[in-house]
């Protein structure tokens, strides 16, 4: 059982409807402008908009009606300012771009369809959670020593509001402390399933 807050962000684990799932896909964009808070794997991306940087993903700082993501951060790719070689890390440090890092693409799971795993800020039920709404917090808090997400669940705001970000579909732990929830991004919020384009 959680019993401590410990946040990781949001965790794909399977797609909803027992489709098939071979881990999720992955599409690696590109990220050409800076970000002042990183990114970290479990956090969600959205495209940026204009011609200039049209195709780009940055993180959000919220999700729902006005912050449609594209999908969450898996892990990142880029060319080390130092060594000059490609890697692969867990996650993106804040000002990557102002500080030489180039070739920088954010591996991320984009499918509308997918659940994803994600710890709750307090306890819950299984009975109070499942098919209610929710909003996401804790934005702009990864750990630069595991590399993952701070974002988590607020359980303080279930509720049927159309416009929150993700649908609880299932809870893990169910009246733990922290219980992980298993939620879905809600309609209208993943930027697939808007009729509106960039």
């Amino acid at each position: 059982m959680a019993t401590i807050a410990s946040p990781y962000g949001l965790k794909p684990v399977q797609l909803i409807g027992g489709q098939a799932f071979s881990g999720g896909t992955i599409r690696e964009v590109p990220m050409t402008t800076n970000s002042a808070v990183g990114v970290f794997s479990g956090d969600t991306v959205v495209l940026v908009g204009g011609t200039a940087l049209a195709g780009t993903v940055t993180p959000t700082t919220t999700v729902g009606a006005t912050s449609t993501p594209v999908g969450v951060c898996v892990g990142v790719r880029y060319t080390d300012p130092v060594m000059k070689q490609t890697l692969y890390a867990q996650y993106l440090p804040a000002n990557a771009i102002t500080n030489g890092y180039t070739n920088v693409f954010i591996r991320v799971v984009d499918d509308p369809d997918c659940l994803f795993q994600v710890q709750a800020d307090a306890t819950t039920t299984y009975a109070a959670a499942v098919g209610r709404n929710t909003a996401l917090t804790g934005f702009s808090a990864g750990s630069t020593t595991t590399g993952n997400s701070g974002v988590k669940a607020s359980v303080a705001g279930l509720a049927a509001t159309a416009t929150l970000a993700v649908r609880v579909v299932d809870v893990i732990d169910s009246g733990a402390a922290f219980p992980d929830l298993i939620v879905k991004f809600n309609a209208g919020v993943h930027a697939y399933n808007l009729g509106t384009g960039q």
